[in-house]
């Protein structure tokens, strides 16, 4: 019998192989670009007298020196961390708040572990002090000490930072130490590149298989979740990719791993998003592309023209542009800050570094809205090291590659265009008054072909409605921990969405089937008009054959009311549900309308429903059906990242009476605010709105008077 040992050498071997077959021609052109001479990653060859300079007397002397004195104050006499022992089964669904809490901490000491060598690093480059190197070198060495495969069912066991065990933990050691490496390298004696490369031909073996295993990367194709693909391994491609620049000369692995990364950055990116610069899973986890930036930022380096070239990379700061407002709100997708989103210093430093990469001035100016008062990352230091990423220390490197390249100057947001269809995900972003918060509505509308799947949620045809600076029509979504029971049986559901049941059901959660598609935009001049069909969504739930139709128009009129037409088709009757979601209490005032106000109290949404022959039964629950976890809402359990708060949210339900196959609901939504800027009460007559005989919406309120023909050909506003 062979060796485990055996085993895996010739698991590597085969590997290499395997991916160079793969990627044969991405090696030819992937290898054409890499330097001749080492260090390639981070500080390359011929720059370190320029960083030197830049953190000494340039723009980055604040930030190199925080960082230099948080080092020197409390981690340059960290001991090393001992190998971290596993804590039971892995499997993701089997986590509880106790091991969830667990598997954060093997995280959170990888990431300091990582934070400081690279620290020691950066700071042994600029003073040339011994003290940083030995610091860098016994964290290098003590680290490539740490195990692999542990057997976790013997009991608490070292090992549990390989990838297979605690992919998390792994991650925030391969993105770092071949880097690290790359800059110490000739600081090493021969017998530790020796002990050290026997561990990273290891780990990034291990680490390359389990990408191929679990994501499928190399079936991947641009714009489509077809491949059996998953999150975290997509989000492992850049540190493959530099760990292979890194190693170049070291391992012969390195340079398969360097074409496979190449080559899915040139061919296969982004799997999540497309030429118009969206990204399924979200806001929060588009804030992921930061770490495939990582790999643009090494491109640009090595003078690589592929950098940033091509329309996603160009389009992705529009992403968060258009949805991202500088206070916290709901967006789609999981978000872990308490449910909210919002223009964080991080996203606003990430603009500013786009910004000098394209020369785009829109980006400086959305950038210049951040008002998060929290420290920029750059300016850290290692200030609440744990497994936060990116940190100071690689913000310090990346500034000093864009450093060269000037500031544009700032351009208004006001000359873009206040809508924006981001159609290869499927979201629609609508605003009254773009780069003005405090003005803005802000609705946002989605009907996506990627479905339910990953970090999407089952929230075909919902919105949300900002305004004003304030949460109105939101998205009820919290996150806790992955899969925890408020994140699976609530928070993914279509029922936490202002979207549509059919007899109380929703659409497939975790599904790729569950799609959607926005049919038709249109921008006329007092109008904007989204159409989006979920009818496949639906049918997910439903007995076969019985949906027929599930659309929904939105129609932004005059920048300011927003009309829903809701076309519901089915084989057999049944029972509509109409949903909306705030944070504050829903008031059900009868004769079909509802109010709401903002989780501030300046601003309130009104809401009238029209629908002949339909009648309604409301019901309002200030409370989830499914708790939110008692740890995280009391704050036992959380972190620095939390910004929002866990309370509860308020629901609306409202049911038809009676069983329907065919079903057209109009609703008018009018946000407002309730007091002026000196505080005065605003006093407003209620929207009021009927269909006439001839099909029109008569929509009248305050003295205004708005006729709306909309039909699926055609759309007419007087």
């Amino acid at each position: 019998m062979r060796s485990a040992r055996h085993l895996a050498f010739s698991w590597g071997l085969w590997a290499v192989y395997a991916l160079w077959g793969l990627y044969a021609q991405a090696a030819i052109d992937s290898a054409a670009v890499v330097p001749a001479t080492a260090p390639r990653t981070g500080i390359i060859a011929g720059q370190h007298e320029a960083f030197r300079a830049y953190c000494t007397t340039g723009e980055g002397a604040a930030a190199f020196a925080k960082l230099k004195a948080d080092l020197d104050r409390d981690w340059l006499a960290w001991p090393l961390p001992a190998d971290p022992v596993t804590y039971g089964d892995p499997t993701p669904s089997k986590r509880d708040t106790d091991k969830t809490t667990r598997w954060r901490a093997v995280q959170d000491l990888c990431g300091r572990a990582t934070g400081v060598a690279e620290a020691a690093t950066l700071c042994w480059i600029v003073t040339g002090e011994e003290r940083y190197l030995a610091k860098a070198k016994e964290l290098l060495l003590g680290l490539s000490g740490w195990r692999f495969a542990p057997d976790w069912k013997s009991g608490d066991v070292p090992g549990a930072t390989d990838i297979y065990y605690n992919d998390e933990a792994h991650f925030r050691l391969w993105r770092k130490l071949p880097l690290i490496y790359d800059q110490l390298r000739a600081q090493l004696t021969a017998e530790e590149k020796q002990r050290i490369l026997a561990h990273f031909r290891e780990r990034g073996t291990r680490s390359a298989r389990w990408i191929e295993e679990e994501g499928s990367i190399s079936q991947i194709t641009r714009t489509s979740i077809a491949a059996d693909l998953s999150s975290h391994p997509v989000r492992f491609m850049p540190m493959t990719g530099l760990a292979g620049l890194a190693l170049w000369d070291d391992l012969p692995e390195a340079r398969a791993w360097w074409a496979y990364a190449y080559k899915f950055y040139r061919d296969q990116f982004p799997p999540f998003g497309g030429d118009d610069g969206g990204w399924a899973e979200g806001n929060a986890y588009w804030r992921g592309t930061f770490e495939h930036a990582a790999f643009q930022d090494a491109l640009l380096a090595i003078g690589d023209p592929s950098a940033y070239a091509d329309p996603f990379w160009r389009n992705s700061p529009l992403f968060a542009l258009y949805n991202v407002q500088p206070y916290l709100h709901t967006t789609f997708g999981d978000a872990s800050n308490a449910g909210r989103f919002n223009l964080e210093p991080v996203v606003a430093d990430y603009m500013e570094h786009l910004a000098r990469v394209q020369q785009n001035g829109f980006l400086r100016s959305y950038a210049a809205l951040c008002t998060d008062q929290r420290t920029r990352p750059v300016e850290k230091g290692l200030a609440g090291l744990n497994r936060t990423y990116p940190v100071a220390a690689e913000f310090l490197v990346r500034n000093f590659l864009a450093s060269g390249r000037p500031m544009p100057a700032a351009r208004p947001l006001s000359d873009l265009p206040p809508q924006r269809h981001f159609a290869d995900v499927g979201w629609v972003s609508l605003h009254s008054a773009l780069g003005a918060p405090a003005e803005d509505i802000h609705v946002t509308f989605k009907a996506s072909p990627f479905g339910s799947f990953s970090h999407s949620h089952a929230d075909q045809l919902a919105f949300i409605l900002n305004a004003y600076g304030e949460n109105l029509a939101i998205n009820s979504a919290y996150r806790e921990f992955h899969n925890s029971p408020h994140h699976r049986e609530w928070t993914r559901q279509t029922i936490s969405k202002n979207a549509l049941l059919i007899d109380g059901l929703g659409q497939k959660a975790q599904s790729k089937a569950a799609t959607g598609q926005i049919t038709r935009f249109e921008v006329g001049d007092r109008y904007v008009l989204a159409t989006g069909d979920a009818t496949k969504a639906y049918a997910t739930l439903q007995p076969k054959g019985r949906v027929k139709r599930v659309t929904r128009d939105l129609v932004f009129i005059d920048k300011h009311y927003v009309v829903l037409r809701d076309r519901v088709e089915l084989t057999t009757p049944g029972k509509l549900s109409w949903l909306l979601h705030s944070t504050k209490t829903i008031g059900w005032l009868g004769d079909d309308r509802a109010l709401l106000e903002g989780d501030l109290g300046r601003a309130a949404l009104q809401v009238k429903l029209i629908a002949p022959g339909v009648t309604w039964q409301a019901q309002v629950k200030d409370h989830f059906p499914v708790p939110v976890d008692a740890r995280y809402v009391s704050g036992e359990v959380g972190g620095d990242y939390v910004t929002g708060q866990w309370k509860d949210h308020s629901h609306l339900t409202v049911e038809s009476a009676t069983p329907a196959a065919s079903f057209t609901v109009y609703a008018v939504l009018f946000p407002h605010r309730t007091v002026t800027p000196d505080g005065a009460a605003v006093r407003l007559a209620f929207v009021d709105a009927t269909l006439t005989p001839d099909g029109e919406l008569a929509i009248t309120h305050a003295g205004t008077s708005i006729r709306l023909k909309l039909t699926d050909d055609s759309i007419q506003v007087r």
